[in-house]
């Protein structure tokens, strides 16, 4: 339980490096991220299994768009919170030692890596200079959150995700970060677990709908 909590903490502040947003603050049994504060929309990270704190927030939160995150089955989430919150699809929590590996790009292709932030934006981009496949990485702590990964429909299963993803990897080992840390899909939860990445807890989310 306590290495969930701590995953889920260092989550949360790589997740608003990457995205953007106000630093997350200390709530009762969590944190809570502004994502719009002129809205007042904000998305809430529970403690892991925090069922009861969740319910008490879906009848306190009224503003749509309101987001809560906790680790644990999203059903359980739904059983939380009242029929006006829209569940997100399930997620996961993932975890690699980072290692050195070796980025390998298509010829026709470059790699790079940017500051963009306060997150690091790794790309490829093709002869033309469109962007194929990108991820960003955010530290936090000792860990270094992999956030946005994305590859263009057209080329999908070329090993662009991977490559990107070892660029990362291999500059996180540089800026000294120990472990990978990342929310990922069902879907994409393939590609990482293919790179060594393990599943540390199923990530459940929800956002007021009215």
């Amino acid at each position: 339980m306590l290495g969930l909590a701590e995953l889920t903490d260092a989550w949360a502040h790589g997740w608003s490096l990457s995205r953007d947003t106000t630093p997350p603050i200390a709530i009762t049994d969590g944190l809570k991220i502004d994502i719009d504060p002129t809205r007042n929309i904000a998305r809430y990270i529970l403690k892991p299994y925090d069922w009861q704190r969740a319910a008490v927030l879906g009848r306190e939160l009224t503003t749509p768009g309101t987001e809560i995150k906790i680790v644990g089955a999203t059903d359980s989430l739904r059983e939380a919170l009242k029929s006006d919150w829209t569940m997100y699809d399930e997620h996961h929590l993932m975890t690699v030692p980072f290692t050195r590996g070796v980025a390998e790009t298509p010829p026709s292709c470059s790699a790079q890596i940017v500051n963009d932030g306060g997150a690091l934006l790794g790309m490829i981009c093709d002869s033309n200079g469109d962007i194929v496949s990108r991820a960003r990485l955010a530290a936090s702590g000792r860990y270094g959150v992999i956030d946005r990964v994305r590859t263009r429909a057209a080329d999908q299963r070329r090993g662009m995700g991977r490559t990107v993803m070892t660029m990362l990897g291999n500059r996180a080992l540089d800026e000294g970060l120990a472990t990978g840390l990342l929310s990922a899909t069902t879907e994409g939860r393939r590609l990482y677990s293919a790179l060594g990445w393990k599943i540390r807890g199923e990530l459940a989310g929800a956002f007021r709908s009215t």
